[in-house]
């Protein structure tokens, strides 16, 4: 079986959210699994930075220019780096995405994907992609007739907020036909007339449609949840699935993460474990030259956007106080005012010798704070799977999360007897307010103090869990196979014929 990735993210070469880490253990696990996997990416002038090996390159012409194709090898996974011609100076800036252009950025990537891929002709079973950077493929190859070699095209949605509005002039500029498109039935988008929606056309015109939890699978079809494309994805229902994401357990592992001062596995004892966190916390807090004496620690390690409720992580920096906790935020925002607030309210607590709040994201530090932390807090207003609350378990570190997507999916509260005993892993609130947020934190709080025994039987429960890339990768191999043995082809595809360089 023949899989192609096409995505805009790969951990750890070009990461900004879940998205890179996805396609990066996703990928390894079905590798590992004897699936024929590629990953196929923009060349990022960031990239410069991982000193990757680069193999060879190919030159190969669309459009009328000659682009260039980059081989190297990331994880044990081959990729290519798709680099535009020097006419376009899409992928020579500092961020991976950002910029007003961005539409018109990755229309240009995926295009240029499918040109390099119709040129070889090889055949590929499955061509996945990922959220609307490269949703565009399924049009593509569908309206334009192009690679005929591609079995079928799977769209997989890591977050439906961000759906990549652009023009019909977009369109243009890639050789489509933008007005063409611009139709209700196609890719015009629900609210913004005259707009073109991008991930709306990945939902018209792919094969099959999953979410990266069932749960948030279930909420997409609801006004609510589903960002004006509810109606879009309850007509096309029967093509969406949910598949919860896993994390990479070679990358998050307490048993040889060289981040800790100290190791441990899942069988250590409790008492192994406890002693292993507060060697994590002391050397964080004389890194960061401040006492962060309290005990237990809360933290969170997140971007700072509306969805993940930084209202509710700023309640509980001063709940925290209150109850003579620790708390700790490792995170930044794109949003400019948010950024300010969250600096301001980084000096108002400057002297507080328990709170710590650190805006540069540092892998190194990253995983030594899931090893410090007691308790990791994700009060998201939605979450479409989250991976945050599936690290924290690993290292034995105890999830409070709201019960949206996928958490609600992976984190079942402890206290609470309808849970079958056995899936019982952490804390849970269902209502995104501080009330409810503080009530859940003011509980795990307690059983940490009062119930020693209970509390280290929660931790050692939570690390054995396994969150590991092996059984979602089972249903992504499943879910592949369905549709290639599925007798359904395209109407069109009779009609498919292999084009010249020319052509394309």
């Amino acid at each position: 079986m023949r899989v192609i990735q096409l995505a805009a993210e790969l951990a750890p070469i070009a990461k900004v959210g879940g998205l890179g880490e996805v396609i990066q253990g996703l990928s390894k696990e079905l590798l590992r699994s004897g699936v024929d996997v590629q990953i196929i990416l923009p060349r990022y002038t960031a990239l410069l930075n991982h000193n990757l090996i680069l193999d060879r390159h190919e030159s190969f012409s669309s459009m009328g220019l000659t682009h260039r194709a980059w081989h190297t090898e990331v994880d044990g996974c081959p990729v290519v780096l798709i680099e535009p011609n020097e006419t376009y100076d899409f992928f020579q800036r500092e961020k991976i995405y950002g910029y007003p252009d961005d539409a018109a950025r990755f229309l240009l990537f995926t295009r240029l994907a499918l040109a390099y891929l119709a040129l070889h002709g090889q055949a590929i079973d499955i061509l996945h992609v990922h959220d609307w950077h490269t949703a565009s493929a399924t049009f593509i190859i569908r309206e334009e007739k192009l690679c005929p070699h591609i079995g079928h095209v799977l769209l997989t949605i890591h977050n439906l907020e961000y759906q990549g509005h652009a023009a019909t002039w977009d369109l243009d500029r890639v050789g489509l036909k933008g007005a063409s498109y611009l139709t209700s039935s196609k890719l015009e988008d629900p609210v913004l007339k005259g707009t073109i929606n991008i991930l709306k056309g990945g939902l018209v015109y792919a094969d099959a449609i999953n979410a990266v939890s069932k749960n948030y699978a279930e909420e997409i079809l609801r006004p609510e949840y589903g960002f004006h494309l509810d109606k879009t994805l309850t007509r096309y229902k029967n093509k969406l699935t949910g598949i919860t994401n896993g994390i990479d357990a070679d990358r998050w592992n307490p048993e040889s993460d060289t981040a800790l001062p100290q190791q441990y596995t899942n069988s250590s004892s409790i008492q192994t474990i406890l002693r292993a966190k507060d060697e994590a916390k002391q050397v964080i807090a004389k890194r960061f030259n401040k006492p962060m004496s309290a005990r237990p620690w809360i933290g969170a390690i997140t971007r700072l956007v509306p969805q993940k409720g930084p209202e509710l992580l700023e309640a509980a920096i001063e709940f925290a106080i209150r109850e003579r906790m620790a708390f700790v935020l490792l995170g930044s925002s794109p949003i400019p005012s948010m950024q300010h607030h969250f600096e301001t309210i980084q000096r108002t607590y400057q002297s507080n010798p328990n709170v710590l709040l650190h805006f540069e994201y540092d892998d190194n530090l990253a995983h030594l704070l899931y090893a410090a932390f007691d308790m990791l807090l994700v009060p998201s207003h939605f979450e479409p799977c989250g991976l945050t609350q599936l690290i924290a378990m690993r290292y034995g570190t105890i999830p409070i999360v709201r019960a949206t997507g996928g958490l609600k999916d992976t984190v079942f509260d402890c206290q609470n007897p309808l849970t079958p005993r056995e899936m019982r892993n952490g804390f849970v609130f269902d209502e995104p307010t501080a009330t409810a947020m503080n009530e859940a934190i003011g509980r795990a709080r307690q059983m940490y103090a009062e119930e020693q025994a209970a509390w280290g039987a929660l931790c050692q429960k939570a690390m054995r869990i396994d969150s590991s890339w092996r059984a979602p990768a089972k249903r992504y191999v499943e879910t592949y196979r369905s549709l290639i043995s599925s007798r359904q082809t395209r109407p069109e595809r009779a009609a498919y014929t292999k084009l010249s360089q020319t052509d394309l």
